[in-house]
């Protein structure tokens, strides 16, 4: 053991290795909470999942998923922050390549639309519920806007806000909801339709609709 001049005790590679063994585990343990949280709101509603069922299938106690999160809204917007990077993953392609991006949208509401309609009956009851649906939204709004827009779409102004918003409303999950679980379409064939009308928006750039004014 070493001592400092001022009698400290000095750093040496087995203590800094233990302390960042440690930091990893901790780490590890943060992840296991988040993925078996998310895991779980993906089969249940939000008020069916609790602290103690996420600790008992991440393998932890209940005072471990307290220590990190505080409460369930805040381990709850903990996995928000933390599958943001995965849902820009999954969004990623190149502007313009409609098919692509719609059959990858399609891909992950076949994963995850259930869980995300659910969601959508706690909005304004539960502030972690409310905080999710607004990253999503933005999220959904950039990918609209990065992806579906083309080039020749007007810059600024009202014209461009509603060319925006006819694609959100598209491509969003409750159309999918409504196709897929209320009126029994196959995926191909929400695929199919929702890329129609995406191209029929598109298309409807270069001739747009007359003023009702």
């Amino acid at each position: 053991m070493k001592l400092t001049d001022n009698g400290a005790l000095a750093s040496t590679p087995t203590r800094a290795y233990r302390m960042e063994a440690r930091q990893e585990a901790v780490e590890s343990t943060k992840e296991r909470i988040l993925q078996a949280a998310y895991d779980m709101w993906l089969e249940r509603p939000y008020d069916q999942v609790t602290v103690d069922a996420v600790a008992i299938s991440a393998g932890v106690s209940r005072q471990t998923v307290v220590r990190h999160f505080g409460s369930k809204d805040g381990m709850a917007m903990a996995v928000v922050d933390w599958q943001r990077p995965h849902e820009e993953a999954w969004r990623a392609a190149p502007s313009g390549d409609v098919p692509s991006a719609i059959e990858k949208l399609i891909d992950r509401y076949e994963t995850m639309g259930d869980g995300n309609v659910r969601t959508l009956e706690l909005e304004g009851r539960v502030p972690a519920v409310t905080y999710l649906l607004e990253q999503a939204r933005e999220s959904h709004r950039g990918w609209v806007t990065s992806t579906l827009l083309p080039s020749d779409a007007p810059r600024r102004g009202r014209e461009r806000e509603q060319i925006i918003l006819a694609l959100y409303a598209a491509t969003d999950v409750t159309l999918w909801k409504l196709l897929r679980r209320d009126l029994g379409q196959s995926r191909p064939s929400v695929e199919a339709i929702i890329r129609r009308m995406v191209d029929s928006i598109v298309a409807g750039i270069s001739t747009p609709p007359r003023s009702t004014r």
